[in-house]
């Protein structure tokens, strides 16, 4: 598979140590190490994380002026504009204050700008026509705003007044908004800065509720803030957990709404985990926004009927379904052009583009290739004028930094350090390619950076028990900064020819004595393992999966000997 596998070892004392002091299984206490979480404080609020107890929100830098300026807009009945991006974090986001707001007894309306004719973030003439046009005297941004210098200088000199809540990396200076809420923010005081937009949307209620005490449900938007917060991908650690942890215990505890008819009917019928919000929900709370009609999304957190909800779901699910088919037509055209371009050898920085390429699933795309290819990726969308796309990179690597090198090659780019967006001219794109491979190669040289599968544990393969997932299953909720554990075994037999079902392929592996179903997500690379050697070494992880747990196969390599 190319990736070097190297299986952590902490200290044998240190194992021995913390699993005596907190009373935990020593593999459990193995993981945790894995993790950084040496002390017993620590692995407290790790196990527990809903007894976590998040900052105040009044450290985020300018809440008191935010929180000051909302309260005289409601005293005084002015028009509010929360203004969004239409990805499933920013949707959440919006359906977080959009609610707050209106339960305070708010005039107030959301708007999104359109994907495909305005792109993200703010712009000068829809502020006008908010200000002119719809009356609205405060607008309050999620998810959005951190670079928009030029946006702001011109509501000042409208006297509109904009709030800006945002958690993407700023520049060292602040746009000059009213308030800027980002926990990134030079200067702040915020101890945790991983939330995600709907977590900065999130504070910005509590704080709210500290104004205004028992009028908001907190449990009701922590809810949706950690479907925004697993859907952005941000780390699951100390707050980001803590809102995830007690989202899902909220999202459990009901019966009815639009969350449980949702995964009711995508199968999930008893607890739902974070993997659910992952893989079932969010892609369907994203699928609107990609294919411009992120009202739906918005919707669907603000049904009350048992008719409405499910006729938003349906919406929803066949929305899900026509970008499945839309991606699997662009993978073909991708693969085509990859085989074409990259015959040799593959270069650090791997970029296709097409002429109208569907703008709403470049970044899944730019996703697939980054699993298939182990090097970040760049798919593009061009018209005669202008390219855009998304680029997703390897852990490790800054896609962001180089791009700051070559900003005069391009028109607009932000993001995350391994997520990214991109405008520029497409008489440009082939400079963009080639200084972006140099400066990205500089900095894998630089950084040593290479390709590693981390492994928690070595295991025999007849040790995979509900026991030991139950062990694991406490070190939940997981996602980003918090992967299921990874497991090795060696010397396996493969019993059965993978069959595939969808995009999963299944197959038996044995160590002789005690056969096991495995599966593992389409990589072409990975099947056609199955052709060259019978004995294995794996390594996996154990998901749930109807009250049982399933082998997802994560790396495979011949046996040696």
């Amino acid at each position: 598979m190319g990736k070097e596998w190297q299986v952590l070892e902490p200290d044998p004392d240190q194992i021995d140590q913390l699993s005596k002091t907190c009373k935990i299984d020593p593999l459990l206490a193995k993981c945790l190490l894995n993790r950084n979480i040496p002390e017993y404080q620590e692995v407290e609020e790790f196990l527990h994380p809903c007894a976590y107890e998040p900052p105040d929100p009044f450290l985020v830098p300018d809440m008191h002026k935010a929180v000051a300026r909302i309260e005289r807009a409601l005293a005084n009945g002015e028009r509010i504009c929360i203004y969004g991006d239409y990805d499933a974090d920013g949707v959440t986001a919006i359906a977080i204050l959009t609610r707050a707001l209106k339960e305070l007894g708010g005039d107030v309306f959301y708007y999104i700008p359109d994907r495909f004719f305005e792109g993200v973030g703010l712009h000068c003439e829809r502020l006008r026509q908010l200000k002119d046009e719809e009356n609205v005297s405060l607008v309050i941004t999620v998810d959005t705003g951190t670079r928009a210098f030029e946006e702001m200088d011109f509501a000042n000199e409208m006297a509109l007044d904009v709030i800006i809540t945002d958690h993407h990396t700023p520049d060292k200076e602040s746009p000059k908004a009213l308030a800027v809420l980002n926990p990134k923010a030079e200067g702040s005081e915020y101890p945790f800065t991983e939330l995600s937009g709907a977590g900065v949307a999130f504070k910005l209620v509590q704080a709210l509720d500290h104004r205004f005490p028992g009028t908001l449900l907190l449990g009701d938007y922590l809810k949706i803030a950690a479907i925004g917060t697993i859907a952005d991908m941000v780390p699951l650690r100390e707050e980001n957990r803590w809102i995830v942890a007690r989202g899902l215990r909220e999202i459990n505890r009901e019966d009815q709404g639009p969350i449980r008819c949702l995964l009711r009917k995508l199968g999930v019928r008893g607890f739902a985990n974070a993997l659910d919000i992952s893989f079932k929900v969010a892609p369907r709370i994203n699928a609107p926004g990609r294919l411009g009609d992120p009202d739906t999304a918005i919707a669907f957190f603000r049904c009350q009927s048992s008719r409405d909800i499910n006729r938003i779901v349906d919406t929803m699910d066949g929305m899900n379904s026509v970008r499945q088919m839309l991606e699997r037509d662009l993978e073909a055209k991708i693969n085509l052009q990859l085989r074409h371009a990259y015959r040799k050898c593959l270069p650090p920085f791997i970029l296709v583009a097409g002429r109208h390429w569907h703008r709403g699933i470049l970044g899944i795309m730019a996703c697939k290739i980054l699993r298939r290819y182990r090097r970040p990726a760049c798919v593009l969308s061009f018209d005669d004028h202008e390219a855009h796309g998304s680029i997703r990179g390897t852990s490790g690597l800054n896609i962001l930094e180089p791009m700051h090198h070559i900003a005069s090659l391009l028109n607009s780019f932000g993001g995350h350090p391994e997520a990214a967006g991109v405008s520029l001219p497409v008489t440009n794109v082939p400079q963009f390619r080639d200084r972006m491979n140099e400066l990205l190669a500089a900095q894998s040289l630089a950084s040593g950076h290479q390709s590693i599968s981390y492994v928690d544990a070595v295991v025999d393969w007849r040790d995979l028990d509900k026991k030991l997932f139950t062990i694991i299953s406490k070190l939940e909720p997981f996602g980003i900064g918090n992967h299921m554990p990874a497991f090795m075994t060696a010397n396996l037999i493969l019993e059965s020819e993978p069959v595939r079902r969808g995009p999963w392929f299944h197959f038996e592996a044995s160590d002789g004595q005690v056969a096991r179903k495995c599966s593992f997500y389409h990589p072409s690379e990975l099947s056609e393992q199955f052709e060259r050697f019978d004995s294995v070494d794996l390594v996996y992880s154990l998901t749930p999966f109807r009250d049982e747990y399933q082998v997802q196969i994560i790396e495979m390599r011949p046996s040696e000997g």
